[in-house]
């Protein structure tokens, strides 16, 4: 039998948390037509317009990508997904308003290709704000990127520091 006081507020609080942080059972499985989100309603396959874009994601699909992308539809950001880094470069050399990238440091993204678009966009646009989620920030590639102005958000990524992600860089 647990006394009253600080056992069954600790439980209670380990409860709270663990509802919080929780997914449905069909948010663990994303498709991979969900990787491209659109602010359209009506059409929620179709591929967000350049202009509308807010945030591009370099990451291939896997784990983070199966537990992210529900996480931030639940958000009003335009975001696009791509493990392509010829595709991500065409998409900033198109829409010079974009100012978020999310790069996904662990495998199955290639972390190389990783630092190489980190790079490349660096070079397009110094004034971009770069954020590289990884489960290991002591990587020489995650000290590289971090030492050349990109942010951490390290993994896992719970949906709270989504929600803080998202009202720093998209709710202004």
């Amino acid at each position: 039998m647990l006394k009253k006081g600080g056992s069954s507020n600790n439980i209670r609080e380990l409860i709270n948390i663990l509802e919080r942080n929780s997914y449905n059972q069909e948010d663990w499985y994303v498709d991979e037509d969900e990787l491209k989100h659109s602010a359209d309603e009506d059409d929620e396959d179709a591929e967000p317009d350049l202009e509308d874009i807010q945030l591009v994601i370099f990451a291939s699909e896997g784990p983070f990508t199966e537990s992210f992308i529900p996480m931030l539809k639940q958000f009003d950001v335009v975001f696009y997904v791509t493990d392509e880094p010829e595709v991500v470069i065409d998409i900033f050399m198109q829409n010079s308003q974009i100012r978020h990238v999310l790069i996904d440091m662990d495998r199955p993204t290639d972390p190389n290709k990783g630092m190489n678009v980190f790079s490349d966009l660096k070079t397009i646009n110094s004034n971009l704000l770069i954020h590289y989620c990884t489960k290991n920030p002591l990587s020489m590639e995650s000290r590289n990127i971090q030492s050349k102005g990109a942010h951490l958000m390290q993994k896992p990524i719970l949906r709270k520091t989504v929600e803080q992600y998202v009202t720093q860089n998209f709710m202004k």
